[in-house]
């Protein structure tokens, strides 16, 4: 489940509710079914080589820079276990 979703164009922007460090986002939706990772703090975008990063979601991914990290606040401060 994700606690942060948004969609860019074709592009989902999500942050898992039970996920790991450092803190990320995953990209779903790029060109041929392709995903990626952007960590949160310097919106460094891991991906396939080759693979262009839409401006469109560069422009998203730094406007909700500080709402990503606030969500991924929320998910290393749940206790899952209750």
């Amino acid at each position: 489940m994700a606690v942060f979703r948004e969609k860019c164009g074709s592009v989902f922007i999500e942050i898992h509710d039970v996920d790991h460090g450092p803190p990320h986002c995953h990209l779903s939706g790029l060109r041929g079914g392709a995903s990626a990772r952007v960590n949160l703090l310097t919106l460094e975008v891991t991906k396939p080589p080759g693979l262009p990063m839409p401006k469109s979601v560069r422009r998203c991914l730094k406007e909700r820079q500080l709402d990503m990290l606030g969500a991924w606040e929320r998910v290393i401060s749940t206790d899952w276990s209750e």
